[in-house]
């Protein structure tokens, strides 16, 4: 028997939590595009294509096909999408985009994530488009410290950026990636500064630590600053999160989509929840994991996403399983919609890993 659904602000508890992958029902992953190849910073627990796996510079999806996906996608019942990159800030098309998302291909929940301080510019352009959350990254309050962190000097401007996006009054959330020895003394300070400038969400993420395992990655620039590796940045966000839950009203467990991470949520009096992603709290696999050398991940199975470069992908760490849909797209007919549909045939036997432990993949 299914859990009951219920529904935080653009969060939702999955209806099922099973280690079982035989049982019928299908849980699908979160769709996430990303609209463009580059964000014009280098933070070290990122990557050059950041979602990405591996994409050239100055690469960016042409609105057609985006919106032909999207149909597509939606078409399997997703109504959710999630635009990031890259950086949507630098993605000329962004508004248009929104507004067609919205209008012509029924998408109700439509999130923007940047790390860039054009998006506050804009904010008011694409709430009117249709935009329902705004996510803007900011990983201290020490703008050397944001220097160091993502090579840009603009510390500033995001925070400005930040509180544009709350003025059109769209949600806001805040993103920190928390990091061992760099910024995680930092986290209750920056919880009560987006609490101040009225945010409607902070998001406490621990470091893909594998991620440089992938084709690409700017984690070298943390072995130059701090002498770490993104293991090394790696901190377990469970004394974080107790020491929240003193401050805290209320706790809920919340998923993205189907197949997200369970994450622990915390209100505080003022209303604005605290979310934190810890990977330690398991992750969903399936088919595609099967054989896979970097088995078990830290990111799994959470999202299909569209590259820049048209293909979909299903998980951060390998290029060699994505789907190349460029080909389709330039075709007559169905071929790109039946691509889209085999995609997500891939999730279909979906299971969770309370604990994941080096084991061979059923």
């Amino acid at each position: 028997m299914p859990l009951p659904i219920k529904r935080g602000d653009r969060e939702a508890v999955t209806s099922k939590m099973t280690s079982d992958p035989g049982e019928s029902t299908m849980l699908v992953p979160q769709w996430r595009v990303t609209v463009n190849s580059r964000c014009e910073r280098a933070c070290g627990y990122c990557r050059p294509s950041g979602e990405a796996v591996a994409t050239p510079k100055g690469v960016e999806l042409a609105p057609e096909d985006l919106l032909r996906v999207a149909r597509a996608v939606q078409a399997r019942g997703i109504t959710s999408v999630k635009l990031t990159g890259g950086d949507p800030a630098l993605y000329g098309p962004l508004v248009e985009v929104v507004h067609r998302l919205r209008d012509e291909a029924g998408f109700t929940d439509i999130e923007v994530i940047s790390r860039h301080p054009r998006i506050g510019e804009l904010a008011g352009e694409l709430a009117a488009a249709g935009v329902t959350l705004f996510n803007v990254s900011l990983d201290t309050l020490d703008p050397q410290l944001h220097h160091e962190i993502c090579n840009v000097d603009d510390h500033g401007l995001v925070v400005e950026a930040i509180k544009q996006c709350v003025a059109t009054g769209v949600p806001v959330k805040v993103n920190m990636v928390v990091l061992s020895g760099i910024n995680d003394a930092e986290v209750t300070n920056l919880v009560q500064m987006c609490e101040a400038v009225g945010a409607h969400s902070v998001k406490l993420l621990d470091v893909i630590k594998d991620l440089d395992q992938g084709a690409e990655s700017f984690s070298r620039r943390l072995l130059t600053k701090r002498g770490k590796s993104l293991a090394d940045a790696y901190v377990p966000l469970g004394e974080i999160t107790q020491a929240l839950r003193s401050v805290s009203v209320s706790e809920e467990t919340v998923h993205q989509g189907g197949l997200g991470h369970p994450m622990t949520v915390l209100t505080l009096s003022s209303g604005m929840r605290v979310v934190v992603k810890d990977s330690t709290a398991g992750a969903w696999y399936g088919s595609v994991c099967r054989g896979c050398v970097f088995f078990p991940c830290h990111d799994a199975l959470m999202a299909l996403r569209l590259t820049s470069d048209m293909r979909l992908q299903f998980c951060l760490l390998r290029d060699d399983n994505t789907v190349d849909l460029a080909a389709a797209a330039a075709e007559s007919g169905t071929a790109l919609e039946h691509a889209v549909e085999a995609a997500f045939e891939m999730y279909a036997d979906a299971y969770f890993r309370s604990v994941p432990q080096p084991e061979a993949v059923r």
